[in-house]
């Protein structure tokens, strides 16, 4: 039995220091796939009919080139470059006046008009360059007193809801666990905001987690971890004393009582 809790503890350490890794890879894969399935294929059809025409060479023995040297990849890096280059050139002037262009008509559209507003913000929230409030990690009492959870200063609140409660409130993401694309957005007053010093990518990893990925400034080191248990242990042990120093005595067998003296 001991055997057996032993390679089951083992399988479970080594699959946790392997799946971080094994993530990785999937997620690389899955972003590249979604690129050679969207962009990269068009791509390298277009490679081929540059190089077949300019090279005089048919299209079918491109292709097969393309399949004997494993040519496919060039699409990918094609595409990648592309998109690099396309995101550079929409944050430079020129870019922005297209972009705005862009925004008019989509946002006049009869569909997309109810789609692309939404889609903007939440890539405009993640994106776009903003002051440093906007990326403060704070903790407030939520959802009621006494309770504490971890949030996101978005900006300031509602300016009659501040001036009907007469205080400054800022609006605070809080974020569900585990998936913290969810969450409630809350208006809470700067003087019951405690800001946090943690970054934001470490307060998604507590997130995630469920609270057992600590940020590292707040996890407690192995000495630290022991000081405290035995200090638990001493603090109970004197409880204990105390206890049995104050119970009370024992109650008294009528029995052992002496008879009552004779009148």
């Amino acid at each position: 039995m001991t055997l057996l809790k032993s390679i089951k503890r083992s399988f479970w350490r080594g699959l946790a220091a392997l799946l971080p890794t094994l993530l990785t890879i999937i997620v690389i894969y899955f972003a590249i796939s979604v690129i050679y399935d969207n962009l990269g294929k068009y791509v390298n059809q277009a490679i081929m009919l540059v190089i077949s025409w300019a090279a005089a060479v048919p299209h079918k023995t491109v292709e097969e080139w393309y399949a004997r040297y494993w040519l496919g990849w060039l699409g990918v890096v094609a595409s990648i470059v592309g998109l690099c280059v396309a995101a550079y050139f929409l944050g430079t002037f020129i870019g922005n006046r297209v972009v705005r262009i862009l925004d008019h008509w989509l946002a006049r559209l009869p569909i997309l008009r109810r789609i692309y507003p939404g889609a903007k913000q939440v890539s405009e929230f993640f994106f776009a360059e903003r002051d440093v409030e906007f990326r403060r990690v704070v903790a407030i009492e939520y959802p009621r007193r006494g309770l504490w959870s971890i949030g996101f200063v978005t900006g300031r609140s509602f300016r009659a809801l501040s001036k009907q409660t007469e205080q400054e409130l800022l609006t605070v993401f809080v974020p569900n666990s585990p998936t913290p694309i969810t969450g409630y957005a809350v208006s809470v007053p700067r003087r019951d905001v405690i800001d946090l010093p943690i970054t934001v990518d470490e307060a998604f990893q507590y997130v995630i987690s469920g609270g057992m990925i600590m940020p590292p400034a707040e996890r407690l080191e192995s000495l630290e971890v022991i000081l405290l248990v035995k200090g638990a242990a001493k603090a109970a042990a004197a409880e204990d004393s105390e206890d049995e120093g104050s119970a009370p005595p024992p109650a008294r067998d009528p029995k052992d009582e002496p008879p009552p003296a004779a009148e």
